[in-house]
């Protein structure tokens, strides 16, 4: 059963991802599908408490750094981070937050390295599924092989 939310979170992770990048917004209802099955995999498998500070601490920075500084992140990318902290907590989801942004400024640097044309902006969706599919897939396999 664990193996299917965790299909299930791929699947929708990849929609947000398509979605962003060709029409530049991530659709709540896909986002608020990732939240009530990250929760429901948190209540029958992992802690809910963990999914709950998930949700609501990188979120909560995100949205201080574009409400005080400015910040150029959407709200949909924003959302997509709240959602993805109820599957991978809130420990991991900084470590996604982080790994997205990485990803990202390595796909502009390529981009710049190849085409010479400057880059407006990057669809943050795909890159931090990335990042998610990467640390929870990370996640599972220390758990099922490394850790007693």
């Amino acid at each position: 059963m664990k193996i299917s939310f965790a299909v299930v979170f791929f699947l929708l992770l990849l929609i947000c991802s398509f979605v962003d990048q060709k029409c530049r917004i991530i659709p709540n209802r896909v986002v608020i599908l990732v939240l009530i099955l990250g929760l429901l995999n948190s209540w029958l498998y992992t802690s809910l408490e963990d999914s709950f500070i998930g949700i609501v601490v990188p979120s909560l920075l995100l949205l201080i750094a574009k409400s005080k500084w400015n910040f150029y992140i959407g709200a949909g990318d924003i959302k997509l981070l709240s959602a993805i902290g109820a599957w991978v907590g809130w420990y991991a989801n900084i470590y996604v937050l982080l790994s997205g942004g990485v990803l990202a400024l390595i796909y502009v640097g390529v981009i710049r390295g190849l085409h010479r044309e400057k880059i407006l902006s990057v669809p943050f969706a795909p890159f931090l599924s990335a990042a998610a599919i990467i640390i929870y897939v990370g996640d599972v396999i220390l758990q099922l092989y490394f850790l007693p």
